[in-house]
């Protein structure tokens, strides 16, 4: 797997949050904040209302599991974060894939 470091303090995300752009679909919202740094950064974050924190918890794991099949693919594109939805855990998993792979080419990662 390529190596990405991780965006971990609220500040990070905040930047990422207010000054990168968005694309996004019924599954995942993906923040772009393009950066002159060669590693990738990415985080991954979910919605308050997807549930309760064990649900939240297991929508972060799906999409980094989802994140780690195009790590390899990904372009140093910036600061990334992906914002699972709700419809991520009922979701099919060939589906999310298919979502996240046109994201990535949307957003100019891939």
């Amino acid at each position: 797997m390529a190596q990405f470091h991780r965006l971990k303090k609220r500040s990070e995300f905040g930047r990422v949050f207010r000054m990168g752009r968005t694309v996004g679909d019924r599954n995942m919202v993906l923040f772009i904040l393009s950066s002159g740094s060669v590693k990738p950064r990415v985080g991954f974050t979910t919605q308050r209302s997807a549930g309760s924190a064990v649900k939240r918890n297991r929508i972060r794991r799906r999409i980094r599991a989802l994140f780690s099949v195009f790590a390899e693919e990904i372009t140093p594109c910036g600061d990334l974060i992906l914002l699972g939805k709700k419809s991520v855990l009922t979701e099919d998993w060939n589906t999310l894939v298919r979502s996240l792979r046109k994201l990535l080419l949307r957003g100019g990662c891939l």
